[in-house]
C-alpha cells in the first residue's frame, strides 16, 4: 500500500523555494537581467551553484532567460512576474494532489 503521507510531503518539498532560490529570484526582481556571474558576485554564491538553481528555476517558470552576444553567448535572467510564479506554483501544486488522489482511487 502507498504511503500516502511520504507522497503529500514529496509534493509539498517540490514546490517548496530552497533559501537560495528565494534570493535569487529576489535580487532579479530588484535588480532586473543579470548573468550567471553577477548574481554569483551579489550573493556570494559560487557560479556553479547559481547556474544549477536558475537552471531549476527556469524549468519551473520562475525565471525567464535570454541569449546575449558579447564576443561570448550566454543567458541573462529576469524575474517572472510574481503572480505568474504564484499561479504555476499553485497549479502545480494542484495537479500533483489530483494525480495523488486519483491513484488513491484506483
Amino acid at each position: 500500500m502507498r504511503n500516502i503521507i511520504a507522497d503529500i510531503e514529496e509534493v509539498l518539498r517540490t514546490a517548496k523555494f530552497k533559501p537560495s532560490d528565494t534570493r535569487i529570484y529576489s535580487i532579479l526582481l530588484d535588480k532586473g537581467e543579470m548573468t550567471v556571474s553577477e548574481i554569483s558576485r551579489e550573493l556570494n554564491l559560487s557560479t556553479r551553484f547559481v547556474r544549477e538553481r536558475l537552471k531549476r528555476l527556469y524549468k519551473d517558470g520562475i525565471v525567464t532567460r535570454k541569449i546575449v552576444e558579447k564576443g561570448w553567448i550566454g543567458y541573462t535572467y529576469m524575474a517572472e512576474n510574481p503572480v505568474k510564479v504564484f499561479r504555476n506554483l499553485k497549479t502545480r501544486i494542484i495537479e500533483e494532489l489530483e494525480n495523488l488522489e486519483n491513484q488513491l482511487l484506483e
